[in-house]
């Protein structure tokens, strides 16, 4: 099955996927369970209306309160503000701040702040069953990556698609940097893109090593998580959870 096929087209978005179609222990991950994605304040009035289509009824924002602006919501959706760091941790940003866009301080992520990273996963947890799940951050590839792969690792997505899941959201993030750049971060040359995919690609894999989600769970004193967040990706809508 294509990976590509798992692109969204919610008018206004770029770099939106579905965690549903890579290849798991058993059976592909379940479409339209969990998407991804940058932050929605550029969805058009088309792009709600597909989100909407796409059955998201939960979304869990992991921005920190100074990047979240208001922003109008349509009925029936919920958001939960669900940050996995804390930018005002002087110690955590003087070694990581400048390398929260690689994989490389994922590991350091959970070390620091593990009640926050707990805290986003059970909100996906908790959704309701009737309902498709959103998670995003600003640009829909770090903070939305660790989440990512925390969800596929329980899942028993096979190591191949989580890498692939997460190419592909570095790479619509360069490809979207190149026209809108920020302040701090430009998007890459082609030139440059490659080696620096092989980078973060090194961090990555050295993660999903060293991290075993469901055991990191149970060790957080949060282990009654690992069967719902399983069943979120492998459980048609429709069928209980549990």
């Amino acid at each position: 099955m294509s990976l590509m096929t798992r692109a969204m087209t919610w008018g206004g978005l770029h770099n939106v996927w579905d965690l549903g179609g890579l290849p798991a222990a058993e059976a592909d991950t379940v479409r339209g369970r969990v998407f991804r994605s940058p932050r929605l304040d550029d969805l058009d009035a088309a792009g709600w209306d597909a989100l909407l289509a796409s059955g998201v009824r939960t979304v869990v924002d992991l921005r920190n309160d100074d990047e979240v602006a208001p922003l109008a919501l349509p009925a029936g959706v919920t958001v939960h503000r669900r940050p996995v760091e804390d930018q005002g941790d002087a110690a955590f940003m003087g070694e990581w701040g400048r390398r929260l866009n690689s994989p490389a301080a994922w590991r350091p992520t959970l070390e620091a702040f593990p009640d926050k990273v707990v805290a986003a996963l059970r909100a996906v947890a908790e959704a309701p069953e009737d309902g498709a799940v959103l998670v995003h951050c600003a640009g829909g590839r770090d903070r939305t990556g660790l989440i990512s792969a925390m969800l596929l690792k329980l899942a028993g997505t096979a190591r191949e698609g989580i890498v692939n899941d997460y190419w592909l959201g570095v790479i619509a993030a360069n490809f979207h940097l190149r026209d809108h750049p920020r302040p701090h971060e430009r998007g890459r040359t082609d030139a440059e893109l490659g080696p620096w995919l092989d980078e973060v690609t090194e961090h990555l894999e050295a993660f999903l090593d060293e991290v075993d989600a469901a055991d990191w769970l149970r060790a957080q004193g949060a282990g009654e998580l690992v069967a719902p967040l399983r069943r979120r990706l492998l459980t048609p809508v429709g069928h209980p959870l549990g």
